[in-house]
């Protein structure tokens, strides 16, 4: 399995893709000082950890403006540490933070239970964003999330306009 990261507060959350557009794919990138680690994502995850994080911050006090940072775009190269799978949030009142947790997707098969083995358990990242951050990636990845291809009128997935074609409107 691959290694696990646990931070504090980091420097940034940021989301972004790489490829071009109907081939894209998402990513989240942590930054603490000199550390720069990417994590492949699914577009769906980067949304609903939007909304769920907007939801979040919908029932706190509002977020100083002046909080809020200017987030860059993906450092590159971006070579993925691993591929998540679960994520959650926390909010911690006593300081003011969230806390993000994902997990490696985990591809073992049904006949390799995890947990024989402390090398079979998924690696899982760990770390802290203030108020500001969170808004700050809110923003960023609605815009990412909507610079997507248009969703079909049929079946709701990413519409191709090269095919002009769906099976469902059969």
């Amino acid at each position: 399995m691959n290694s696990s990261y646990h931070f504090g507060e980091v420097a940034a959350l940021v989301a972004g893709t790489v490829g071009p557009r109907g081939q894209r794919v998402f990513f989240l990138q942590v930054r603490d000082g000199a550390s720069v680690l990417s994590f492949k994502v699914e577009k769906q995850q980067v949304a609903a950890l939007a909304e769920y994080l907007a939801d979040m911050l919908g029932d706190l006090p509002p977020v100083d403006v002046r909080s809020v940072p200017d987030l860059e775009p993906l450092v590159e190269p971006v070579v993925p540490e691993w591929t998540v799978g679960a994520m959650g949030v926390d909010y911690k009142t006593d300081v003011d933070h969230f806390v993000l947790m994902a997990e490696e997707f985990d591809r073992a098969d049904e006949d390799d239970p995890i947990g024989e083995d402390d090398d079979d358990r998924p690696a899982n990242l760990r770390f802290a964003i203030d108020r500001g951050q969170a808004s700050a990636f809110i923003t960023q990845a609605r815009e990412l999330v909507s610079a997507g291809r248009p969703p079909c009128p049929y079946c709701g997935r990413a519409w191709e306009p090269a095919d002009n074609f769906c099976p469902c409107y059969n």
